[in-house]
Order: structure tokens, then sequence, then C-alpha cells
């Protein structure tokens, strides 16, 4: 989503949209375990977003659900995906490189777009570790059997 700084003023401005799930999935095909986690449906994103002076003030939250596969036993499930966040936007200088900073971005000209910042955050909210349940009991290192469906025959 393109914000015009102009078009901004010091009243709040609210924002509903979706960022596709598509951008994000392939973000995440571009890293090492992409095939643990993906996004089946598009994230909503409600924000607030004022100017003051050349600086634009964003506080929002991404709402949506990840497909995951379990760390421990290897069954997919879904978990919901929440992140609130907050970014001062700040107007580069010119011939400046600009610092990288939490809750700090910087735009060039009279716009930039939302887009990279909320899909960083989204990627930022995913559960590396995320099980379908806490009380997951994995899988049998010797079968192979899950032993949340199936009692395994083993011996520990």
């Amino acid at each position: 989503m393109i914000i015009r700084v102009p078009d901004l003023s010091e009243e709040l401005r609210r924002l509903d949209y979706t960022e596709k799930a598509s951008s994000l999935n392939e973000m995440l095909a571009a890293s090492k375990r992409s095939d643990e986690q993906r996004f089946d449906e598009d994230l909503r994103i409600r924000a607030e977003i004022h100017r003051y002076g050349t600086d634009v003030h964003l506080d929002g939250r991404i709402d949506g659900s990840v497909r995951c596969t379990c760390r421990r036993c290897l069954d997919d499930f879904e978990w919901s995906l929440r992140r609130e966040f907050r970014f001062l936007i700040i107007k580069a200088q010119s011939g400046d490189e600009p610092e990288d900073d939490t809750g700090l971005d910087h735009y060039r000209g009279d716009e930039f777009d939302l887009g990279p910042l909320v899909r960083e955050q989204a990627l930022l909210a995913l559960d590396r570790s995320a099980l379908c349940s806490e009380a997951c009991k994995g899988l049998c290192p010797r079968c192979g059997a899950n032993r949340n469906r199936e009692v395994c025959s083993c011996s520990d």
C-alpha cells in the first residue's frame, strides 16, 4: 500500500487492507525452513496513521493464520497470527544512508510503501518452534509412530 505523505495530516487516518499471502510465501520460500510454515490466506491489516511535520506515525495490528508443521509430530496445524506494530517513519536526508533501528524507518520523496514493513512484521511474528499443542507427544524415535494418535509398542 503506497502512502503519500502530503496527503496525511495530524488527524488520525484509519487504514484497513490486506497483505497478499502469495507475497509472504515468496519471502518464506527463500528461507531455509520454508516447508514448515505458510500463509494460506491474506493477512488483515488495521492501522492508524498520521503525520507530524515530515514524520509519519504508524500504529497497527496484523491478524491472520499460518499453516505450520509441528516440530514434534510433523502434523500440519493452523495457528492464529497476531502482531501489533508501531513505527516512526522519517524523511531520509539526501546523501545519508539511514540506519536500521527497531520501530524506525525512512522514506524518500513524497511517498512510501507500507508493504515491506508489514511483511517484515508478519515474518517476525512467525513461531519457528510452533507445536500443534503443548501436550504433543511427538514421534516414536524407533518406529516413527505418531504418539498422539496411536500407542507405540516399542519399549522406551
